[in-house]
């Protein structure tokens, strides 16, 4: 219902106690009817068994003996729903219903009020400006000094404070309402009896939910709005929405002890605000930002978003789809929130420490961190801005690899920005690219790596994260390049979201499950996204994850008709300008860049020495500037954005 002129709400219908009180009543009449029913007609069979001899007459005394108990489960659930509902009438609904018609009255009142004194202040100042002496190059005032002037404006400034704190309450009433309903709906689900029907052969046939609801979960619109079916993956994920929106909201308005509280005792809700939809994140930004101030320094300091900032900055650093504007200074705040906490174990602090030495720098910027239910720290990171950028490439990494291998990763955030915008400025050319570094996925280790539950988790993510890039900046071409088991994830988010990139480039890859490859090989064909792929032949791990039989993903990207193939083990590059450009070094393992790590220099056996290990300073990586892989890769950028640009 709307109402009024200087304020204007809609207030969600109440479900009405006195209807719910006979709903209970109905269902539990119905549940005793059906229970006399059958006793009647029990008895009457028993007369017909009495005054006849009937053949043959055990089946009928089966079919009639079996259902007894179903049939008294159902008269007891029937019982139970209206208690349930009697309950909820009284102890719910009846004091949402009153405190509706308190704030319509409300409303209605500061409608009122404020019309009154902005005729008082308009009267004034009419009587102002028709006195030809009030000349304001005479007087030096533009308004009236009088008294009636001065009241009304105090007063109207004051309904002003009064409109805030009503629309907090507005909100207030429909989160109950929101949560008093879900409630209800919880204690119906919870009820059970006569849910299982015998056939007549004796069988059983057992009712089961197939949704999860019948209207799309969200803010209430009254319980008489229209209904839709739902299935359970939708319902899933608007349910989501809903309860993250409620619970941004919730903690924006709740004092900083219960905020805490809550935080510690739900974890995982930083790591699930990302699954918001886009466009749901950045309409829930708005409306906090509407009531919200900032100061000179970018800190959000009254309204809702200022107490997030304050107490809870991921719920909104998380969220995809809004700018790097909006959700890096929140990602910073919540990076020192986590930094503060006295209970971080050596680990976690070590890579948060880390985490903030890289978003430290100028070029870069935090998009996302959070805990994970681990416990363990993961963020991403953007050079450039990916949303004014011509394209963005999204670097995802592979097994065994977090933010403890930030230097590793960060490194090669910095190279390869570097090295596009070099070879963008030997061309001469006017455009910009933003490099992201997606950390926010669990890649397991050797032990998991040919399993699918860490890349399929992981791509999830990727797809919300992507799907946020391209709703802030729809028109940028989208790339992803992935390493190792990141490949897996990779593909997999492609084929959870068709046209979620342009083109992907997967180096050394764990391989691809037969759906995702089918996919690929089906957008590939249909000319919706190119692939490239490079595998080097030092490299032994990318083919344990890729084991025939053993492995979940076990089809290599580079079998696959239409991937463009390129070179790892050293050689010439095409179209890489500058000193040096023309060859590149092998890749000397699975390492992602240039590494130390024994793992990546075991195939380095010199037979001069009898089978010795030789060390050599480092071993070169896919993503290293001195490889191949790594300049070819580039190069091949440069040619996509000249064709798509």
């Amino acid at each position: 219902m709307t109402r009024g002129d200087f304020v204007s709400f809609t207030l969600a219908a109440v479900p009405s106690s006195t209807s719910m009180d006979a709903l209970g009543r109905d269902a539990a009449t119905l549940g005793q009817t059906v229970d006399d029913t059958f006793d009647a007609v029990v008895t009457q069979w028993k007369l017909l068994d009495d005054a006849f001899v009937l053949m043959p007459a055990a089946p009928v005394s089966v079919m009639l003996v079996v259902p007894q108990t179903p049939i008294a489960d159902f008269s007891d659930a029937m019982s139970q729903a209206k208690t349930v509902l009697s309950d909820a009438s009284y102890h719910e609904f009846e004091p949402l219903e009153r405190t509706r018609a308190d704030l319509l009255g409300r409303i209605d009142n500061l409608n009122l009020r404020h019309a009154n004194h902005q005729a008082t202040l308009d009267a004034e100042i009419s009587t102002f400006r028709a006195d030809p002496d009030n000349d304001p190059a005479i007087t030096g005032r533009n308004h009236p000094d009088t008294d009636a002037y001065r009241t009304a404006k105090v007063n109207l400034s004051l309904l002003d404070d009064e409109a805030v704190t009503l629309a907090n309450d507005v909100d207030r009433f429909h989160r109950d309402l929101d949560d008093a309903e879900a409630a209800l709906a919880s204690r119906l689900r919870a009820i059970i009896g006569g849910d299982t029907v015998t056939r007549s052969d004796g069988s059983e046939v057992h009712a089961s939910q197939q949704f999860w609801g019948i209207t799309p979960p969200g803010r209430s619109q009254g319980f008489d709005s229209g209904r839709e079916p739902v299935s359970l993956e939708d319902y899933f994920a608007q349910a989501v929405t809903s309860s993250v929106d409620t619970r941004i909201r919730w903690l924006a308005d709740a004092a900083p002890k219960k905020v805490q509280a809550w935080l510690d005792d739900h974890p995982e809700f930083m790591e699930t605000v990302g699954f918001v939809p886009p466009a749901a994140a950045a309409a829930l930004f708005a409306s906090l930002k509407a009531r919200s101030t900032q100061d000179t320094s970018g800190a959000w300091t009254t309204g809702p978003l200022g107490t997030l900032w304050a107490n809870a900055p991921g719920a909104i650093g998380n969220l995809n789809g809004l700018t790097v504007a909006e959700r890096s200074p929140f990602s910073d705040q919540e990076l020192q929130r986590l930094l503060a906490d006295p209970d971080l174990t050596g680990d976690q602090r070590s890579k948060l420490e880390l985490l903030e030495e890289k978003a430290a720098a100028a070029d870069v910027a935090l998009l996302s961190v959070f805990l994970d239910t681990d416990g363990d720290p993961r963020a991403s990171l953007v050079w450039g801005d990916p949303d004014t950028a011509d394209q963005v490439i999204t670097i995802t990494h592979g097994i065994a690899t977090d933010l403890g291998q930030l230097d590793d990763w960060g490194t090669i955030g910095d190279k390869l920005s570097a090295a596009i915008e070099k070879q963008t400025s030997i061309r001469e050319w006017d455009s910009s690219t933003a490099i992201v570094l997606f950390m926010e996925w669990d890649s397991g280790d050797m032990v998991t790596v040919q399993g699918q539950d860490r890349p399929q988790d992981g791509a999830a993510r990727e797809v919300a994260f992507l799907e946020g890039l391209r709703f802030v900046n729809p028109s940028a071409w989208q790339e992803g390049w992935a390493h190792s088991l990141g490949t897996t994830a990779t593909a997999d988010a492609v084929l959870q979201s068709p046209g979620l990139f342009d083109h992907v480039t997967l180096f050394g890859s764990a391989g691809l499950t037969p759906d995702a490859a089918t996919n690929l090989d089906d957008q590939i064909t249909g000319g919706d996204l190119t692939v490239s792929s490079t595998s080097a032949d030092l490299d032994w791990i990318a083919m344990w994850g890729r084991v025939p039989g053993v492995s979940e993903h076990a089809v290599n990207p580079a079998d696959l008709p239409g991937v463009d193939v390129f070179g790892s083990d050293g050689g010439p590059v095409d179209g890489y300008l500058g000193p040096g450009g023309g060859t590149g070094r092998p890749t000397q393992g699975h390492n992602e860049g240039a590494s130390t790590n024994l793992l990546y220099r075991v195939h380095r056996i010199n037979p001069l020495f009898g089978g010795l290990l030789t060390m050599p300073g480092d071993s070169v990586g896919y993503l290293d500037p001195r490889s191949q892989s790594f300049k070819q890769a580039v190069a091949d950028f440069m040619t996509r954005i000249e064709e798509h640009g």
